[in-house]
């Protein structure tokens, strides 16, 4: 999905995840219940889930996260963005067994294969897909040989 900024529909989206996000998710870092805080805030998690302290999901309406995954600490996943004046956004989708290393991005339109690793500063560009059991490292993200 795409539009303007001047569209009132991107407004009325840009206040909601700036609103709903009101920081109370770092209470539950490392423990069993921040699967269970994402899943209030709309994201679809699957089992299991450790989370070390990702820093954000901005659209939890936008994610899903598989079973026995990894979040470390400062991961961020980011459902959208604004590009050239346009705001797009579109489904995250991290597959079972993934691992987002310290301080990495996800970006909008993403898929992570099954055991995939995302490694630590990694961002994974828009429209990426990886293939199951793989490791990605770097600013744009590539396949780790």
């Amino acid at each position: 999905m795409f539009c303007s900024i001047y569209d009132r529909q991107f407004w009325r989206h840009e206040r909601y995840w700036k609103l709903a996000n009101f920081h109370y998710e770092p209470l539950f870092n490392g423990t069993p219940f921040k699967g269970l805080v994402w899943r209030l805030g709309g994201a679809r998690v699957g089992r299991r889930l450790f989370d070390d302290g990702a820093g954000y999901i901005s659209e939890k309406s936008l994610t899903t996260i598989g079973d026995d995954c990894t979040l470390n600490a400062a991961s961020r996943i980011q459902p959208h963005s604004q590009e050239d004046g346009t705001f797009k956004s579109d489904h995250v989708t991290i597959g079972n067994g993934c691992t987002l290393g310290i301080n990495s991005l996800v970006h909008y339109g993403t898929q992570l294969g099954d055991g995939s690793v995302l490694e630590t500063d990694g961002f994974l560009m828009k429209g990426e897909q990886t293939t199951p059991r793989t490791r990605w490292i770097g600013n744009p993200a590539t396949e780790l040989r």
